[in-house]
């Protein structure tokens, strides 16, 4: 979560209180019960878990990371029962954070403290709906939706105190960071929860030396993860790289795409839409003027007079066009190539290449056609200077219904594109 973590003191005191007093009730109720056989399980399962705390991936720019650490976790509430996940969750966190990694010690108290509510909330929900502790035997039948019940349990908690802490740290509301960051991340993560019961009947069937085995797995899972995350970021940069060389002919438009791309993800965000939704929109408005790339437009574009019938019609063709190219790459999402085909469609029906209207207009469309407006009128053009923020506004504000769709303008205006527009203006003068 970034190296200056200060902003997490507070937060750091509340998860605090919340670990002391879950770990206290949990021991109360359910007193620690050692024996041989159990220290061998905690020592095992505890190296697993410093190994796979180390398999963390950062997923946000703040350097919140996730890691496959909750597996033993989990794996502990079934095997070790609630005093001694707690336990082993604590220490584990010790070792990795502080004395491994030695983290800056407000993100690795925080870590701490929230991986014990999350492990005390998931042995709770275990045991509360009937799944029993054993190192001797596991019911299957009666032990694993109790184990699916608390895994949810365990990453709701664990998400939520994550998702709050970095939306303090880098100032966006927690709704924002929930949607472009969970979707991301906890499907995977609930979906190889099944392995950590896995690594438990594994342990019960065959002891220690069973859990060496779930080593491999675990690296393969953190390095196919990985692997895919990286894709997505290579692909998104090299698309910038792109777009930034075809656009740097012409220095009225250099920069245009990279820019509208910006402003309709933080338009997206604020209209509520889901993570992998905000991304193909993202892209889309990166490639949106693709269908430029003809040496033709950049003439067009540095024209102080009318344009001919011929120069309009070459215009009004370009959406088709960068359609006609970007479909060449098959794993393009449909929605992309839609967001693309129709970003100059207006919201009463009079646009462009197909003449459709309201929410027929793919939301990404609509999107992409206000931010590509505002920097149209925000910037430089060989026939008029950059209009200034009210003058834009205003002029939103009287197509909205029209050109515009009236929603998308209002969260345009909330989430500051305007400003945003005339800072890299600004820097860019």
């Amino acid at each position: 979560m970034g190296t200056d973590s200060r902003g997490l003191r507070p937060i750091v005191v509340a998860s605090g209180a919340a670990a002391a007093a879950v770990s206290a009730a949990i021991t109360y109720f359910n007193p620690p019960s050692f024996s041989v056989p159990w220290a061998i399980a905690f020592s095992t399962l505890l190296a697993l878990a410093i190994v796979s705390a180390l398999l963390a991936l950062t997923i946000t720019e703040s350097g919140a990371s996730t890691a496959v650490d909750f597996l033993p976790h989990l794996a502990s509430v079934v095997l070790l029962g609630p005093t001694g996940a707690i336990a082993l969750t604590f220490v584990g966190q010790l070792v990795t954070d502080f004395l491994i990694l030695r983290k800056d010690r407000y993100r690795a108290l925080f870590n701490l403290f929230q991986f014990v509510c999350a492990t005390g909330a998931a042995a709770v929900l275990y045991k509360g709906f009937g799944g029993t502790a054993s190192l001797d035997s596991i019911a299957f039948r009666s032990s694993f939706p109790p184990f699916i019940i608390a895994a949810l349990g365990y990453f709701v908690v664990n998400s939520t105190a994550v998702f709050y802490a970095v939306s303090k740290l880098e100032g966006r509301s927690f709704q924002d960071v929930w949607r472009q960051t969970a979707g991301s991340i906890i499907v995977f993560d609930v979906a190889m929860s099944s392995l950590a019961y896995l690594i438990a009947f594994l342990y019960v069937r065959w002891g220690a030396v069973s859990l060496l085995a779930a080593i491999i797995p675990m690296i393969g899972l953190r390095y196919s993860y990985g692997v895919n995350i990286e894709l997505q970021r290579l692909n998104q940069d090299l698309l910038r790289v792109l777009i930034k060389t075809l656009e740097a002919r012409d220095r009225y438009t250099s920069g245009h795409s990279v820019r509208v791309a910006e402003r309709s993800r933080k338009i997206a965000l604020t209209l509520g839409l889901r993570s992998r939704h905000v991304r193909l929109i993202e892209t889309a408005a990166l490639l949106h003027d693709i269908g430029k790339i003809d040496l033709a437009y950049g003439e067009i574009l540095r024209q102080t007079g009318p344009l001919t019938p011929e120069q309009r019609d070459l215009i009004r063709a370009h959406p088709d066009k960068g359609v006609e190219i970007v479909s060449a790459v098959r794993s393009l999402d449909p929605t992309i190539l839609e967001c693309i085909r129709h970003h100059h469609e207006w919201f009463d029906g009079t646009g462009y290449p197909t003449g459709i209207s309201g929410e027929a207009i793919p939301v990404g469309a609509r999107i992409i056609m206000i931010s590509d407006s505002v920097d149209a009128m925000m910037t430089d053009r060989p026939y008029r200077k950059a209009l200034s923020i009210d003058q834009t506004r205003q002029e939103l504000l009287r197509n909205s219904g029209t050109q515009f769709d009236p929603v998308v303008v209002e969260a345009a205006l909330a989430c500051g594109v305007l400003e945003q527009a005339a800072e890299d203006l600004a820097l860019h003068s």
